[in-house]
């Protein structure tokens, strides 16, 4: 107890001490601060009311003096004076407006210094006449006087009254300023005094209790200087009263601080007492390895800190035996074969799993070489190889090959790793196996799987890209697309489990007769791929597989046994004689196959110089599309549309053309089908009718009323792309899309009737006329057609051409009812002779368009055209 006492006085003092000077210190800076803040904040108050008055006294004084000098020397006031009649009806209202102020006023005097006037300002001076009234009598001259009247200071000034036609004054006017009024619109504190005086103020020792200042206020005034001399003063009281109660409050917060510092050092110092106490309790426990956890200091200063050092120091002694034991099972018992060596690379343990796994007992591998484990061939990673990574970079993990005992391979995953000291020297080797035997068979089968095709049990894509890759740079073999023949009606007429069996029977029928030694794949759905090594000539190989393509039978289940003949085409490259290329050896066969389709199926087709020729071009369009797309070498030409019986231009027809440097023309037919399969066709669309736009004021100054066709790929209406485009041109002109055709052909109609007929009802919004291109080529149905917001059909090219028949004509004789009927427009396309264009004439067509009248043109052709075309000298002209 008497330590416990010790300390408190100890702190107590200490804390005392020091807070009492910090009392002190305060106290004093904040007197010392206070005082001085009170003079400069009255100094520059002072300065501010200093500014305040001579400016309000500026602006007052100089109002009146120019008030009073214009009374001085006004006619009616000199008449007045010396009038003695009637001077009353004029000079008593120009005193009534010259007093509408009220901070100054204005009396006439005679020249004897007496009220020439009688008015109100007058009855506080008859008492006691100013003495510069009479100052101003004797010489004439401006004088100024300071007098009270009923506790108010006034500032009175006689102004002589002098006229043209004597020296003498004839008269007074008598200034009075109310100085206690004027200030009064300062709002000043109620404790500031300001006194006037004509001459200096001196200070006396009544003043030192207040804060004075004063200074000479002057002006000047036709030609004359004036000055009146002005005192401010403040009592020190108020701002000494305001620091006695901050420094009352400060010391009553000082007091009541020093009781609660009082309480805290008591109970500081009994709290520290008892933890030092804890801590000597808590360092014998540790001594002795007993645990309390009740002593505990998370308190987070110097003796916690002590408190836990010492609580760590016995939980690490506690943690490193509970380590050993765990270490020592867990060694033993893992699934993984640990292995442990010295710094010689000598076995120094191992656990039960590596026993068991390799076949060796723990006592033929202790004090025994490492490396007889380890196979030294290709097969797996040799120990020094390892032992290399091991010392470069402390630790090596990868698989490899064990031996075991029998002298059977053991892939494992290998883990090595180095065991150092406390000073971070080597000590030896610790080595962790997985026997991943169970993972490579996974493996092997995943990859059979991945490779291989569910459904005919043959290689799939997959599975033929890597045979591919293992072929030699010398070998010769032959690439075979085969597509079994309108597969599409099998599937629909016995169902898709039916179809999924003829694939089957297609496979083994293809793997029996393709030459031996073949290689075949499903490349999906009823396509397959061959690789067929030649070892012959190539004529005789042709001939040769000439006699597999033939019709097969086969037979599927429904409603009893139903026998299929079926028949097969394929496409065939060489390598290497047409490429060394796998990518374009596929294509190569690709396009064989499409050629042999096309030619009428049950072939095979061999891949040839045109074929060739066809792929390299179709690659070329299609690699330079998107380049000509942005950079704008796709240009619209425009062909002419006319009334067949006056030959007058009615219209154009926007078409897309291309030519590049190395390609030549390239033809829509060529382009368009790669723009839709890229998904480059709305960019290229939307390039092409912002041209077109674009074009058609330069067009219509030539001929205003023609119509401007603008034709759309199918793809367009899907998700109202076309509209999107159409509607972003029509916002940018002022005009919209009036004017303008939108030709759309019969394919188009292959979206659901109430989506087309939406889409074209919102086009037709933008100004937008409606047409059908091509129309007979294809499939249509007329009830749709009639449904349909159209306003213009154009017959295909194909029967103009044939008007030789006799069924083609009837065809356009229909057509042309057909639009009567529904009260459409119809133009004829392709004309291109003047039988052509008679025939049309006599079957009631109005509208033709074609290579008759003029080829598609450029803009500048287009504008050097005639209004109306005759064909012969149109054609002259286009050609």
């Amino acid at each position: 107890m008497v330590r416990l006492k010790t300390l408190k006085a100890q702190i107590s003092h200490d804390v005392f001490r020091l807070f009492g000077t910090y009392i002190f210190g305060v106290t004093s800076i904040s007197m010392l601060l206070a005082v001085y803040g009170i003079f400069f904040y009255q100094q520059e108050e002072f300065k501010h009311y200093k500014a305040l008055v001579s400016t309000r006294l500026d602006s007052e004084i100089s109002a009146s003096f120019r008030q009073a000098n214009d009374l001085a020397h006004s006619p009616e006031v000199w008449t007045g004076l010396t009038d003695s009649s009637g001077r009353g009806s004029y000079l008593l209202p120009l005193l009534e407006k010259a007093n509408q102020h009220k901070n100054y006023k204005f009396d006439l005097l005679d020249y004897l210094g007496r009220f020439f006037i009688q008015s109100d300002n007058t009855a506080g001076l008859l008492l006691d006449t100013p003495a510069n009234i009479q100052k101003t009598i004797e010489d004439s001259q401006t004088h100024l006087e300071l007098v009270t009247i009923d506790q108010s200071d006034y500032l009175t000034v006689s102004v002589p009254v002098t006229a043209n036609f004597t020296d003498s004054t004839i008269g007074m006017v008598l200034l009075q300023l109310d100085l206690d009024r004027i200030m009064a619109t300062l709002n000043f504190p109620d404790d500031l005094e300001v006194n006037y005086s004509l001459i200096p103020f001196v200070q006396d020792a009544s003043a030192l209790s207040k804060h004075s200042e004063a200074f000479k206020f002057k002006w000047t005034d036709a030609g004359h200087d004036y000055a009146i001399h002005i005192q401010l003063q403040q009592s020190y009281l108020s701002a000494f009263l305001f620091v006695m109660t901050g420094l009352a409050v400060s010391l009553a917060f000082g007091g009541l601080l020093f009781i609660r510092l009082r309480r805290w050092t008591r109970q500081f110092s009994e709290r520290t007492t008892q933890r030092l106490d804890d801590l000597v309790q808590l360092a014998s426990d540790t001594v002795q390895g007993r645990s309390n956890q009740s002593l505990m200091d998370n308190s987070g200063d110097e003796i916690s800190k002590v408190s836990t050092a010492l609580q760590s120091m016995l939980q690490k002694q506690r943690i490193a035996t509970q380590k050993q034991a765990v270490f020592s099972r867990v060694f033993e018992t893992a699934a993984e074969a640990i292995l442990i060596t010295n710094k010689q690379g000598l076995v120094m343990d191992v656990n039960a799993a590596l026993t068991d796994m390799t076949g060796y007992t723990k006592e033929e591998l202790v004090n025994q070489p490492a490396g007889r484990l380890y196979i030294k061939d290709e097969i797996g990673i040799d120990l020094p190889t390892i032992a290399e990574s091991v010392r470069r970079h402390g630790a090596w993990r990868g698989e490899t090959y064990f031996l075991s005992k029998q002298k059977t391979q053991l892939p494992v995953l290998l883990s090595v790793s180095t065991l150092l000291d406390a000073d971070g020297m080597s000590q030896g080797h610790v080595s962790v196996f997985s026997d991943i035997r169970a993972i490579r068979d996974a493996e092997k089968r995943l990859k059979d799987l991945l490779n291989e095709d569910q459904l005919t049990g043959l290689p799939n894509y997959r599975g033929f890209l890597e045979y591919i890759q293992s072929k030699g740079a010398g070998a010769n073999f032959a690439i075979l697309f085969i597509d079994l023949d309108n597969f599409k009606n099998i599937n629909d007429t016995f169902g898709h489990d039916q179809g999924d069996e003829v694939i089957r029977q297609i496979a083994q029928h293809l793997k029996t007769e393709l030459p031996a030694g073949n290689f075949l794949c499903r490349r999906s759905g009823d396509e397959f791929i061959a690789v067929l090594d030649v070892h012959q000539p190539i004529t005789d190989f042709q001939e040769k597989l000439k006699q597999v393509f033939k019709s097969a039978v086969f037979t599927v289940n429904h409603m009893g046994t139903v026998h299929i003949t079926a028949t097969f085409s394929a496409g065939a490259a060489l390598f290497p004689d047409h490429s060394q290329s796998i990518h374009e050896l596929l294509i190569y066969a690709d396009t064989a196959l499409l050629s042999a389709k096309e030619s009428g199926r049950n072939q095979i087709k061999w891949l040839n110089a045109q074929m060739m020729t066809a792929t390299s071009r179709k690659t070329k369009v299609d690699s330079k599309l998107a380049v000509a797309i942005r950079e704008g070498r796709i240009h619209p030409h425009y062909q002419p549309e006319v009334d067949l019986l006056t030959g007058k231009i009615i219209g154009f027809e926007a078409l897309a053309r291309w030519h590049d440097e190395e390609l030549g023309m390239v033809s829509p037919a060529e382009f368009i089908p790669l723009a839709e399969q890229s998904g480059a066709i709305d960019p290229l669309t939307q390039s092409l009718f912002g041209q077109v736009v674009k074009d058609s004021h330069t067009i219509r100054n030539y001929f205003p009323d023609a119509k401007i066709a603008l034709n759309s790929s199918p793809q367009l209406l899907s998700g109202k792309r076309l509209l999107t485009i159409l509607s972003h041109l029509a916002a940018e002109h002022e005009n919209g899309l009036e004017g303008f055709v939108l030709e759309i052909t019969e394919t188009d109609f292959s979206i659901s009737q109430g989506e087309l007929a939406s889409q074209l009802q919102a086009i037709m919004g933008l100004g937008v006329r409606i047409a059908i291109d091509d129309f007979g080529k294809s499939y249509s149905s007329l009830s749709r057609l009639a449904s349909m917001p159209i306003q213009k059909l154009k017959i295909d090219m194909s029967f103009t051409a044939g008007m030789q028949r006799e069924e083609n004509i009837k065809i356009i004789s229909g057509i042309l009812a057909l639009a009567r009927s529904l009260q459409l427009e119809t133009t004829a396309e392709g004309v291109e002779n003047q039988f052509q264009q008679d025939t049309l004439i006599s079957l009631g067509c109005q509208q033709a368009q074609g290579y008759f009248y003029s080829k598609p043109l450029k803009l500048q052709q287009l504008i050097a055209l005639p209004t109306h075309l005759v064909p012969t000298k149109a054609c002259e002209a286009a050609f």
